[in-house]
């Protein structure tokens, strides 16, 4: 993020891809913080570590200010690069200490007199904009916006939610005063974000579409591409699929005119995963593959994770075989991004194609390593698709009372989550192993409850699923 955000120079970029103009010019070879600079927070927390010892993971978390997703991929970097280690204690509940190997504390002291200066600069930071807001000085306005734009992303960065809204509701008052309209619309786009991620989504639509109207007035395309990719996610996420393709294309279609190729695949990406809930798997994969292939060509790495899940999905939904190497791609590809979300995504995806193949073991253990990962990070419909997974995999092992334990669960997010699809998909599920367990009337009723249920978001393929099963029931 620039301090200063001229109508002519902004760049906005969202949390997966925030980077400096540098990174996009580099010249020659790599710089010797490449490895560290990203993810958010792996600089922080090797300077933490050092003053602090091992130290368990909600210690961490609290004292160092550090939101749960910055801590676990920050830990992710430093462990894979051997600058910290984790070591599991005795007893239980079990608790895991992340301390740094002789590697780790010599950059961390190297870094150190550095850090003391930069930690300085923000401090200043905040001071100067708490002193300039008690004035309330007209004449410096203008530096309390740029003063807000900085801080404010900062804060959204390390995941620092509350402090975050507060920033950017002011920054958007501050520049509707102003009459700039470009940071006034920054402003609504970070709210807009932050009330989507806290489950507050007609809030959150109502922010993101004056944000959107804000920066088109402001020739702002980044952050217009913004602003409806956020609304597209938000409709699908309700299983409005016609409205999320309405977004998603106009996302795609702003993110061209900026020439951001990033944006504009990630919107593409977007579209095919909605083509495969809709049941349109063909042109669902083509799109896949072709996305795919231009994520690889930018070298988007911070991308690549989705992707290939993505198209894993799609895969599996039509029956390929080879659905379990994208899965297992986008693993591998979670944990050179240092992405523990990603990866846990790409875990409880391979599990499904692992149990089919009756690699039960292997499934499991997927599935038991995806649902702590989610739990850790607090991503509630991560966990609610380990357990669906994990109810499929012990019905398909006859553990009727474990399976229907994780039912309930997965059952239970998905209504406190109001995600239409993910309760269509339990209902389907359990019905499937009402069918197997010879419960004739229940499974029935599930499958019914489940296609209407599928057909009233429009997922066609998954209500014929359910008709073919019903036809087999029923004769």
């Amino acid at each position: 993020m620039l301090a200063s955000v001229r109508k002519s120079e902004l760049r906005w970029f969202r949390k997966s891809e925030r980077r400096t103009y540098l990174s996009k010019v580099r010249i020659g070879p790599a710089v010797a913080f490449e490895f560290l600079e990203k993810p958010v927070g792996t600089l922080d927390l090797l300077l933490f570590l050092l003053r602090n010892g091992p130290t368990r993971v909600v210690e961490t978390v609290e004292r160092a200010g550090m939101y749960r997703d910055t801590y676990y991929r920050a830990v992710k970097r430093l462990t894979s690069m051997g600058l910290a280690f984790e070591a599991e204690e005795s007893g239980f509940p079990v608790h895991v200490r992340v301390g740094l190997t002789r590697e780790g504390e010599a950059i961390a002291r190297a870094l150190t007199p550095a850090a003391d200066l930069l930690a300085g600069t923000g401090r200043a930071l905040d001071e100067e904009l708490l002193r300039l807001e008690s004035g309330a000085d007209s004449a410096s306005l203008g530096r309390r916006i740029d003063l807000l734009v900085l801080l404010a992303d900062r804060d959204l960065s390390h995941g620092a939610w509350e402090p975050a809204e507060m920033r950017a509701i002011r920054l958007t008052t501050l520049a509707r005063e102003a009459s700039r309209p470009c940071e006034e619309a920054l402003g609504r786009l970070m709210t807009g974000e932050l009330q989507q991620r806290r489950d507050r989504h007609d809030e959150a639509v109502r922010t993101l579409s004056e944000a959107g109207d804000l920066a088109r007035t402001a020739r702002a395309p980044e952050i217009v591409s913004d602003a409806e990719y956020l609304l597209g996610s938000d409709f699908e996420r309700r299983g409005a699929w016609e409205d999320a393709l309405r977004h998603y294309g106009i996302a795609g279609a702003e993110a061209g005119q900026a020439g951001d190729g990033v944006r504009g695949t990630r919107s593409r990406l977007a579209e095919a995963r909605v083509l495969g809930r809709k049941g349109d798997l063909d042109a669902s994969l083509r799109l896949h593959r072709e996305v795919v292939a231009e994520f690889e060509r930018l070298g988007a790495e911070d991308e690549l994770p989705r992707a290939y899940a993505s198209l894993g999905g799609t895969a599996y939904h039509m029956g390929r075989p080879d659905a379990i190497e994208w899965h297992e791609k986008s693993i591998a590809a979670a944990r050179r991004a240092a992405d523990p979300r990603m990866e846990a995504h790409g875990l409880t995806n391979a599990a499904a194609s692992l149990a089919d193949a009756r690699e039960f073991r292997k499934a499991e253990s997927y599935l038991w390593r995806a649902r702590e990962t989610f739990e850790s990070l607090g991503e509630r419909s991560g966990v609610a698709g380990a357990d669906l997974n994990l109810a499929n995999l012990f019905a398909d092992e006859g553990r009727w009372s474990e399976a229907e334990a994780h039912f309930d669960q997965a059952d239970a997010i998905a209504r406190e989550s109001h995600n239409p699809f993910l309760e269509a998909s339990v209902k389907f599920n359990r019905g499937q192993m009402a069918k197997r367990r010879g419960s004739r009337a229940e499974a029935i009723a599930l499958l019914q409850s489940a296609k209407r249920a599928f057909e009233a978001i429009g997922s066609r393929a998954r209500a014929e699923r359910c008709e073919q099963v019903l036809r087999e029931l029923t004769g």
